[in-house]
């Protein structure tokens, strides 16, 4: 059955800055949400473009796009050519971190011909995961690997996290559950939600071997209190929860640099 009514944004697609909806719109998006799942700026990050992006990504303006979306620079936002100037401003004050733009030719077989992949490093002591622990806050991943693609019209797809094959568009809210691998940890992590009054839209479990790490992914219909996260985190088997907020129409301002 035809739809009613058709929204102008699924006719002209999304508000985005080019040239590239793939190569710059995609590319900072992808930045931009990494960024948000890392929780703070990094101390180094490291972006490595495959295929089409490897090829093109100069002139396409996807250096610039990639480095503001880890600023944390929405999308839309006019300043996403100013990336890399923002970035070396940064770093002249001594307030920014370095990013290493790496070209790589070779596409694996079944990789999107868009792909990239984010490596973000934290603090190398464990002094500030301490910290939020003590203060009841769920521990900021100190190292993140995202593989993403960007297919079009400004969309993206989250691929792997952490070496976990996964599929995440971002257009729903959604947490990453790091746990031991043992029975009643999804009903546990489920059971809270639920508490929260929070709605599963999609749930998908990884792990590397029986009995070993696994990782928990949960798709919601709306952002997830902090409390409901607390009560995750310290469930005995979890090991970290990383939340992964909306793209869209999730309050996301644009942040100071």
């Amino acid at each position: 059955m035809p739809k009613e009514q058709v929204s102008l944004f699924e006719i002209f697609g999304p508000v985005m800055i080019g040239p590239s909806s793939s190569h710059t719109a995609g590319v900072a998006r992808i930045a931009f949400l990494t960024r948000k799942m890392f929780g703070s700026a990094p101390q180094k990050a490291l972006v490595r473009f495959y295929g089409s992006l490897a090829a093109t990504w100069k002139g396409h303006g996807s250096g610039d796009a990639v480095s503001a979306g880890l600023l944390g620079i929405p999308p839309e936002d006019e300043r996403l050519f100013q990336g890399q100037r923002l970035l070396s401003a940064l770093q002249a004050a001594g307030k920014g971190f370095p990013v290493l733009i790496e070209a790589v030719p070779v596409l694996p077989p079944s990789w999107h011909p868009n792909s990239l992949i984010l490596e973000l490093f934290g603090e190398s002591s464990g002094g500030a995961a301490a910290q939020e622990l003590m203060a009841g806050q769920s521990p900021r991943p100190q190292h993140l690997v995202i593989r993403a693609s960007s297919i079009g019209g400004g969309s993206i797809r989250l691929d792997e996290i952490n070496g976990y094959q996964v599929e995440l568009s971002g257009e729903l809210e959604a947490i990453l559950v790091s746990h031991h691998d043992e029975i009643g940890v999804i009903a546990e992590v489920s059971r809270l939600l639920a508490a929260g009054h929070i709605n599963i839209a999609a749930t998908s479990s990884h792990r590397k071997e029986k009995g070993d790490e696994a990782l928990l992914v949960v798709e919601t219909d709306g952002p997830i209190p902090p409390s409901v996260v607390k009560g995750i985190q310290g469930l005995p088997p979890i090991y970290q929860v990383i939340q992964v907020p909306a793209l869209e129409g999730s309050g996301l301002t644009r942040e100071a640099l």
